[in-house]
């Protein structure tokens, strides 16, 4: 479990399932997501049989301290080793705790994870180039613009551009550890 102020992230399990098929099949939610079909309780439990031997990734459940309700989920997508890098992803499912700090409190916690106990040098995102609530919070946690990936996935009817994001180790002790003292 890794714990923030007001959130804390643990492991996503098959009872998590209910929570992230309701979310991501919001279309609210989707449409800030990669992709835009629906997906089932079936569908979701065989993915998460599947990925919960692959150390390539880290998949959490963000839920409240105070109450554990969960209201999210987040993670690490494609863990290089070799390179020392990975994706980092958030989607606040629980419409209610949007724009309240929680989705910065939970990528924060998962910065921590990332540099300070795996050890990665660099962690990256990708979002719509018109997302700007979520690129406006990746620049306040020190992320910085590394490029526009034009027409680059087919989504809600049409080909998107996306937006990728890179913070590196150096940057996230330097923002957040250096400041702490």
């Amino acid at each position: 479990m890794l714990l923030g102020n007001r959130v804390f992230l643990r492991g996503m399990e098959e009872k998590d399932i209910p929570h992230k098929v309701k979310w991501i099949n919001d279309n609210e939610v989707r449409k800030t997501l990669n992709f835009d079909y629906p997906i089932s309780e079936i569908s979701t439990k065989q993915w998460l049989n599947k990925i919960t031997s692959d150390n390539s990734r880290k998949e959490f459940i963000i839920c409240l301290l105070e109450s554990e309700k969960p209201i999210g989920y987040t993670g690490l997508l494609d863990i290089n080793n070799k390179s020392s890098k990975a994706e980092m992803y958030i989607g606040i499912g629980e419409k209610e705790y949007w724009g309240k700090g929680y989705a910065k409190e939970s990528r924060k916690v998962l910065l921590e994870y990332a540099f300070m106990e795996i050890g990665l040098n660099k962690i990256y995102t990708y979002n719509w180039v018109n997302n700007e609530k979520i690129i406006g919070l990746n620049k306040k946690l020190g992320f910085q613009i590394e490029g526009i990936l034009r027409k680059d996935i087919f989504s809600h009817g049409e080909f998107r551009d996306r937006i990728i994001m890179g913070i590196l180790r150096n940057e996230y002790i330097e923002n957040f550890h250096n400041n702490e003292k």
